[in-house]
């Protein structure tokens, strides 16, 4: 622990020291000066930068597959002989009771899912529809996730509100009693009808009707269970080619839907993210 303390106090300094120079080069080439001279200390001073923002990649890489182990354990049986909640996978992949104002992009793995998830506009987790800024509704409906690809609130008004609303779902590792009235397909289109049954609010605070033609990606993360299956069926979904998922556009909501199973969502992950593993030297596959 010691020497890890050494470490991290002695990147941090160099950190301080790269900007202290960078900044003392920015102002010398506006006096006169060698041109020799500062290109050999410009190199000197990229060298640096190109070390430190390496040794940050290589520190990101490491979380990643830290997160995938982590993950993994978070889904096996415990000595109890139960399996975690869903709040806990939740928490791994986004804080609940967060928004993307409140959470940095490194301190959440939305990548697990899809990476593009990243880049949105306003996200918000296990939070009530009512209290999010882009909506005006009072529905105390509270999706797991949702994520707004670019908020109507921080838009112009003349612009489209939403060209693309993400809902995501998570049920209980290893759950099994699922009906026709009671599963995540019905669940996540009452989201959606409340959704369309409100207005969105535009950046001066004015609420406009949502316009037609707004399209919904909806993930529902869960372990398959044979009672999915006839759910899954009655809602038009068809089962992806491995066998770990459903799939289907429902042309009613304006929704596409996507089942993705624990066990493939770790898989996946791990596959997306094995080359960058391997150039570490870090184990490629989860033990």
């Amino acid at each position: 622990s010691d020497l890890d303390l050494k470490f991290y106090e002695a990147y941090q300094s160099l950190q301080l020291q790269s900007k202290m120079t960078g900044q003392k080069l920015l102002q010398e080439i506006e006096s006169d000066v060698n041109i020799e001279d500062y290109t050999n200390k410009l190199k000197e001073y990229f060298d640096t930068v190109s070390d430190l923002n390496s040794s940050d990649l290589a520190r990101y890489v490491c979380h990643r597959r830290s997160v995938l182990d982590f993950l993994y354990k978070q889904l096996t049986i415990q000595d109890s002989g139960k399996y975690k909640t869903e709040d806990r996978i939740h928490d791994i992949i986004f804080p609940r009771g967060r928004t993307s104002a409140e959470v940095e992009f490194d301190k959440h793995n939305l990548w697990l899912i899809d990476e593009k998830l990243a880049y949105h506009k306003f996200l918000a987790s296990d939070k009530q529809l009512r209290t999010m800024a882009p909506l005006e509704t009072r529905s105390q409906k509270e999706p797991d996730i949702i994520v707004f690809d670019k908020a109507c609130a921080f838009s112009p008004s003349k612009e489209r509100t939403f060209p693309t609303i993400t809902i995501i779902e998570f049920k209980r590792p290893m759950r099994d009693d699922y009906t026709q009235d009671n599963n995540p397909f019905t669940q996540v289109v009452e989201y959606i009808e409340t959704i369309k049954a409100g207005k969105a609010r535009t950046m001066d605070g004015r609420n406009v009707p949502f316009q037609q033609g707004i399209h919904f990606f909806c993930y529902i993360i869960c372990d398959m269970a044979q009672s999915l299956e006839k759910p899954a069926k009655y809602f038009g979904l068809d089962k992806t080619a491995d066998g770990q998922g459903y799939f289907g556009y429902q042309k009613n909501y304006d929704a596409y839907f996507e089942v993705i199973s624990y066990s493939k969502m770790v898989t996946d992950a791990q596959m997306r993210n094995a080359v960058l593993f391997d150039k570490l030297n870090l184990p490629t596959t989860i033990s």
